[in-house]
């Protein structure tokens, strides 16, 4: 555990630059200004009907914060893990040290997920705080619940992609999460059971005061799963845990070329 917190200290203060915290401070206000915005159009045209806002409100905040949010605020940590000490030169070292790569990764996979949920988590607080829905308590805390768990998801994935191409691990994060995350794992299809996105929804339909228009739509069952919130949540840190272990398996047994290697 000390060399786990020794790992997470120092990736942490490496972390805290001017660019990280720009970026942090763009996601944490990215909901509350889109919130901003929605309340004053509603004040200048219509307001949203009371007997809808839980639902409209709900499904906005999953978008912006679990879906949005969360995501892009660990990409920049998590997606560049092992190409930024590659980069470095000081990937040959690490991996000279006892359980040096494995300690690495669990470090940056845990900065990461620092870096997504708070600013998941204060974004959240304000922009709910700021909306006019009526159950905001509840849709306040399924929100920072479904962050939680977005972010140890995402970080995960990231982490994985990071590793299998990290010379372009930026455009695969993105690529992937586009693709299979937004596209597939919006198809009605078995395919879509192995994303974050499709258990994350299912949770949102528990967790959420959805209206009845919206849970009773015939098109609700082949884009949200059936089982119980325990059952979303396990296959969920499933797959993260799956992803994570495969990331660090892949960063122990792939060969990596450095820089200065590549140029010789």
């Amino acid at each position: 555990m000390n060399a786990l917190r020794a790992v997470f200290m120092y990736e942490w203060k490496r972390s805290l630059t001017a660019g990280r915290l720009a970026w942090w401070f763009v996601m944490a206000a990215f909901p509350v200004a889109i919130t901003l915005l929605i309340l004053y159009v509603q004040h200048e045209e219509e307001e949203i009907p009371i007997e809808a806002r839980d639902s409209v409100w709900s499904v906005f905040f999953y978008i912006m914060i679990p879906c949005v949010c969360t995501a892009m605020s660990v990409l920049l940590t998590a997606g560049p893990a092992v190409a930024s000490e590659l980069e470095q030169r000081s990937w040959v070292y690490l991996a000279t040290r006892p359980n040096g790569i494995f300690w690495l990764l669990i470090g940056k996979y845990l900065v990461a997920f620092t870096w997504g949920f708070s600013a998941a988590a204060v974004g959240a607080t304000i922009a709910v705080t700021l909306s006019n829905a009526e159950s905001r308590g509840q849709i306040l805390v399924a929100i920072l619940a479904l962050s939680f768990l977005s972010a140890l998801g995402y970080s995960s994935l990231f982490l994985l992609l990071g590793a299998l191409m990290p010379r372009r691990a930026m455009v695969f994060c993105v690529s992937y999460t586009v693709i299979v995350e937004a596209i597939f794992g919006a198809i009605p299809a078995i395919i879509n059971r192995a994303t974050f996105q499709f258990r994350l929804r299912s949770l949102l339909v528990h967790w959420v005061p959805l209206g009845e228009n919206v849970t009773k739509d015939p098109a609700m069952s082949y884009v949200v799963g059936q089982g119980s919130p325990f059952m979303h949540c396990f296959w969920l840190l499933s797959l993260a845990v799956l992803f994570l272990v495969a990331a660090i398996v892949i960063a122990h047994r792939k060969e990596f070329t450095t820089a200065a290697e590549g140029d010789v």
